[in-house]
């Protein structure tokens, strides 16, 4: 059953990317304004519109909990956490870091159980089941080796509300850029957490997120062999609204850090 939802979901992603490409850097695409930084294109729509009737349609009993507000609640096994563009500020700029994010949560087990990141522009496509590995366009990843925080290259992000809240991450990327070979601002959640499990980021932290945003790349990263917690090294749900993630071997390193140490 994982198995046919997972094939589905990677289909569904592949599909999704389509429309996003029909749209990136188009003169027809429409932008409006969800906050000052809070961007939502006619882009979004269209890609959520599809997954939403794509998702229901295959999976009725299926809870399905988007971005942009198309939400199915049922009793059913499994809870789809999609985000039908993530990165919209990137593409609204014409930046090619954007993605289809599919996250799919077990209730019988309380965890993550599938996931799926894929950008249609460069051509990467991550998945991952639990237990199965993580795999870009179906080759193996792992996450890197690096044991040292000063030799690790990190990615961060900020929130949309960045202007009017003191809790905006600034300090935590001042306290970590001199303990560090390198930070990085890709602009999306997902492909932050997959560039992890590929071993190309050693770490990545953020706040203020959506589980949208998270689900399916916390999966990938954990099967490619890295951790993922809360900031204070919590385990890691989802909902949660902060999200550390690592190779493993920095990891404490980085959880000394946000602590303020």
């Amino acid at each position: 059953m994982l198995s046919d939802i997972s094939a589905f979901a990677h289909d569904c992603a592949l599909e999704a990317g389509k429309i996003l490409l029909e749209g990136f850097r188009s003169p027809d695409m429409k932008i409006s304004h969800k906050g000052r930084s809070d961007l939502v294109t006619s882009v979004d729509r269209s890609s959520e519109d599809f997954l939403y009737n794509a998702i229901s349609s295959r999976f009725s009993d299926h809870s399905i909990i988007a971005e942009e507000g198309s939400r199915k609640d049922t009793d059913g096994s499994y809870i789809w956490y999609v985000d039908p563009l993530d990165g919209t500020n990137n593409f609204a700029s014409g930046l090619p870091f954007f993605c289809v994010s599919l996250g799919i949560y077990s209730r019988e087990t309380g965890n993550m159980a599938a996931g799926v990141v894929y950008n249609p522009f460069i051509g990467e496509l991550f998945s991952a089941v639990r237990g199965g590995g993580a795999f870009l366009n179906g080759s193996p990843v792992t996450v890197s080796r690096s044991a040292a925080l000063q030799e690790s290259i990190l990615a961060t992000g900020f929130p949309y509300d960045k202007h009017i809240n003191d809790n905006n991450n600034l300090s935590e990327f001042g306290r970590f850029l001199p303990k560090i070979r390198g930070i990085r601002r890709m602009g999306s959640a997902a492909i932050d957490l997959c560039y992890v499990a590929a071993g190309w980021l050693d770490g990545y932290w953020e706040r203020s997120l959506h589980p949208w945003d998270i689900a399916a790349g916390s999966l990938i990263v954990e099967e490619a062999g890295g951790m993922v917690t809360s900031w204070s090294g919590e385990i890691f749900d989802p909902e949660m609204s902060g999200i550390l993630a690592s190779n493993g071997k920095i990891h404490s390193q980085m959880v000394e850090v946000l602590s303020g140490k």
